[in-house]
């Protein structure tokens, strides 16, 4: 006589049988409570701890959106300072953070990785110029980034504890790294005093399923417990929550094969690769310098040398059309039409494919002949500058203030110097582009233009992206 209202009766119904509803259940006696965990869920938190080595864990069923906006908020209730030092390509979830404390952000700008449009790995001299000048703000970055860039958080976190700032990292594509030494450059061993990761971007879990993990001691725990209680259901799915146990489990007891499993796919697949001359798959085709793992005898290409790239993920595959007559968009397009490939996300000059460690044999290998059929029926074309993020715009208000003022809408076009009451970001992968308050360049307003004309998907708060966005009066 209790909630769910199903009451795990899904016999003949087949949705709830398809779902699982039978294991749908809440807080009853002996099934503990997220927010006041002391039974079951508590000792399935401290497992998670062990396995990842952080100071404590909490689940998350409300993805890493949660986990940021909770940590976010403890640190800078915490600091008091209504500071905090963020990279600039940090999801919005973390620009929501911001919003909702009434923050003023100091931005940091990670370096462009030169011929290929996207951001580069934050640099430990911005942070510390940043901290120097800020000491005791937190600072949150996200690493790995969604191309799969990773970031020197150990140099990181010791610059950051050096003048009191807590450290958040955003590593919600990097829950596998270091489980193995197939995958490395974690934050949880580096350091950071927070880490939140999703499980279900590159592991077993649910969607919507991740972890926070609180190290060190300058946030109290009882500060993140807070924190989540606001920011997470109260009516947590033990569905969700099973998923993540059962991800920690797995790993704790076939990690080792997996994980083995998941590094060879991707050994095989750089093998295949190594014929295509058009298209360039930077840490797989084209390797990074900071990839210093020795290759196959006979592979041997370009390689990418370049102080933008302190570590790389190879579980991300970039696929990088830049100086040929296609685009990121028509190049995700005819993955999907030709071949039955759907990857994650396209941009002007790239797409990203991510792999996982369910990934098949198969599925790499199909996708990796498509690359190769792909590469002979494009032409290179004559150098031409890729296309990278607009600098930083001047900030001409807070986004409270953006947000409160009078407002219209006008096409992108018209839009030069003035102030934009909104934000705009390409989705996937969800990282602003324009946040309120900030003056509408030129160099902005033809970069919305040349995404718009390559097909990325644009949005914005109100819903008028691509055609308009809303500007102060």
């Amino acid at each position: 006589m209790h909630m769910p209202g199903h009451k795990r009766n899904s016999e003949g119904i087949k949705f709830l049988e398809e779902l699982g509803a039978k294991y749908d259940i809440s807080e009853i006696d002996g099934f503990d409570d997220l927010h006041n965990p002391k039974g079951i869920l508590a000792e399935a938190m401290d497992k998670a701890a062990s396995l990842w080595k952080s100071g404590s864990c909490f689940f998350l069923v409300n993805g890493s959106t949660c986990g940021v906006l909770a940590a976010v908020t403890a640190a800078s209730k915490l600091c008091g300072n209504g500071r905090i030092i963020m990279s600039r390509n940090c999801h919005r979830s973390v620009y929501n953070a911001v919003e909702l404390n009434s923050l003023t952000p100091i931005y940091i700008a990670p370096p462009p990785v030169e011929g290929f449009g996207f951001c580069g790995s934050i640099l430990p001299k911005d942070i510390e110029i940043a901290v120097r000048d800020n000491p005791g703000t937190p600072v949150i970055l996200t690493s790995p980034t969604y191309e799969g860039i990773i970031s020197n958080l150990s140099e990181i976190s010791v610059i950051c504890h050096m003048y009191g700032s807590p450290l958040i990292v955003d590593e919600a594509h990097g829950a596998h790294l270091d489980l193995s030494p197939y995958f490395t450059g974690g934050a949880v061993r580096a350091g950071a005093d927070i880490t939140v990761h999703s499980l279900h971007k590159t592991l077993t879990g649910l969607t919507q399923t991740g972890l926070l993990h609180l190290s060190g001691g300058l946030i109290p725990r009882e500060d993140i417990l807070r924190e989540l209680a606001v920011f997470e259901t109260s009516s947590p799915s033990y569905i969700l929550m099973a998923s993540i146990d059962g991800t920690r489990e797995l790993f704790e007891e076939r990690g080792g094969e997996l994980f083995k499993a998941w590094s060879n796919r991707l050994e095989r697949f750089d093998t295949l690769v190594t014929p295509v001359s058009n298209l360039r798959l930077p840490g797989h085709s084209d390797p990074f310098e900071c990839q210093k793992k020795a290759r196959t005898a006979g592979y041997v290409r370009r390689g990418i040398e370049t102080d933008a790239v302190w570590g790389f993920d190879r579980s991300k595959i970039l696929i990088s059309c830049e100086g040929t007559d296609a685009s990121g968009t028509v190049l995700m397009s005819e993955l999907r039409a030709r071949f039955g490939i759907e990857c994650e996300m396209a941009a002007c000059g790239y797409v990203v494919a991510m792999t996982g460690i369910m990934d098949s044999d198969e599925n790499i290998e199909k996708l990796g002949k498509a690359l190769c059929t792909l590469d002979k029926e494009i032409h290179a074309t004559a150098p031409r500058v890729p296309f990278t993020g607009a600098k930083i715009p001047p900030r001409r208000m807070s986004v409270a203030d953006a947000r409160k003022g009078e407002t219209r809408a006008v096409l992108i076009k018209d839009a030069r110097g003035r102030v934009s009451s909104e934000y705009v970001w390409a989705y996937p992968p969800g990282i602003p582009l324009v946040v309120p308050g900030e003056e509408l360049t030129d160099e902005i307003v033809r970069s919305l233009a040349v995404q718009r004309e390559s097909g990325v998907s644009l949005h914005s708060t109100s819903g008028g992206m691509p055609k308009t966005i809303r500007v102060l009066l």
